[in-house]
């Protein structure tokens, strides 16, 4: 322990996971300096604010065959930056239109050697990870690849050290998600009582590299770019083949009002649901989503909420009753002779009973998800449809319902 010896490497993986020898020992004080500097930067990104440009139909044909200065030179005026990212579980053999600024180009159609890339400007420890990661800049041309427009601190992002880097490809797939993705898995998706064998991965995730993710971030106006890469997710689907991806109507989509901004809310919470394995914790959720969809803004008990859902659902009295009645077994029934808990929400929640302990036959499994996804899907089809009002007056609409 003398001051003239290293200390001994105590918890050695985890600091050579998060520096570089050099760094972690002290050896340099520049560059120990330059890290802790580093380490104080907290990358924040959002995306574009205005979209109104988007897209110029006079240049498409540029915009489809990847052309990235003439697609985005309005987002490069307003200082965006551009976050090209791998999409794994998904092919396509066309370019794909979505909203927000976001493309999704197939497999080869991106002429990615245009553009400068120059890790250099990276810390020494950040570069270094990214080279450790095993992944290369050439496995871009394996993937589609997804371009999305972001406002984000250039200088924040080449001081950045490794774990802000992972934490900004999180952050940056998310924000593609809330666009983008958590539409595309509503409408391509469903909920089932296994997992769905068509989700696509998230954006930035790599199939070829297990547990792997990338992003290639390209400077305003400059196209230099640096190249992130490491581990930024804790897992990833592995069940069936993904997403054949093909052009979704814009209208479809939610719209910036009060309602709109509940539906885009429920988008999220829906596609998360689909990545749950257990049967009886998506059955749950779902229940969950059901209750948010009828109360965004306040708890209510589901002696409230199912009547709502009813009025989405019910063409007349008959099947009100129906469906009023049926929410007592999936929620909290109570057997009339015995008085016990029968309802399934309750057995599960209170008493820790599983879903396949409760419904034995997996058809009845599997009819219950639909009949789940049926109700989710009427509301959360209404909201978007009405996605322009206020909540204000969307509530008045429900009340006439």
């Amino acid at each position: 322990m003398s001051k003239h010896h290293f200390y001994r490497p105590v918890n050695y993986k985890n600091g050579c996971e998060r520096n570089c020898l050099e760094c972690w020992l002290g050896v340099s004080e520049l560059e120990g300096a330059l890290l802790s500097k580093s380490e104080s930067f907290a990358i924040e990104v959002e995306a574009a604010h205005d979209h109104s440009h988007w897209y110029d139909a006079s240049i498409y044909q540029a915009i489809d065959q990847g052309d990235l200065c003439a697609a985005y030179s309005q987002y490069f005026h307003q200082g965006c930056h551009l976050a090209i990212l791998p999409l794994s579980r998904l092919v396509t053999d066309r370019s794909i239109f979505l909203p927000y600024g976001v493309m999704v180009y197939p497999q080869g159609r991106l002429n990615l050697s245009a553009i400068s890339l120059n890790n250099k400007t990276l810390t020494k420890s950040a570069s270094s990870q990214v080279g450790a990661s095993g992944v290369s800049f050439q496995e871009f041309n394996k993937y589609p690849l997804l371009v999305v427009p972001l406002r984000f601190s250039w200088d924040s992002l080449v001081l950045g050290n490794h774990q802000s880097h992972m934490e900004m490809i999180v952050s940056i797939s998310e924000i593609v998600d809330g666009l983008s993705f958590d539409m595309i898995n509503y409408l391509n998706c469903k909920l089932e009582h296994l997992s769905s064998e068509s989700k696509p991965a998230s954006p930035g995730q790599l199939s070829s590299k297990p547990m792997m993710s990338a992003a290639m971030l390209v400077r305003s106006g400059e196209m230099d770019s640096v190249f992130l890469a490491g581990a930024a997710f804790t897992h990833t689907i592995t069940k069936g083949l993904g997403l054949d991806l093909r052009q979704p109507e814009w209208d479809r989509f939610p719209v910036g009002g009060g309602v709109g901004i509940t539906a885009a809310h429920a988008l999220s919470l829906y596609s998360q649901m689909l990545q749950v394995q257990s049967a009886t914790s998506k059955f749950v959720q779902a229940l969950s989503l059901i209750e948010f969809l009828a109360y965004p803004k306040e708890y209510q008990q589901f002696k409230k909420v199912k009547t709502v859902v009813s009025r989405y659902m019910a063409d007349d009295l008959g099947d009100r009753k129906r469906i009023l009645d049926r929410f007592e077994v999936l929620t909290s029934k109570v057997d009339e002779v015995t008085k016990e808990q029968i309802g399934l929400r309750t057995k599960i929640v209170h008493i820790g009973s599983r879903l396949e302990q409760l419904v034995k036959s997996r058809r009845e499994r599997e009819e219950i998800f639909a009949e789940l996804d049926g109700y989710i899907r009427k509301m959360i089809d209404h909201m978007i449809e009405h996605s322009h009002m206020t909540w204000d007056k969307y509530e008045a609409v429900k009340a006439s319902m």
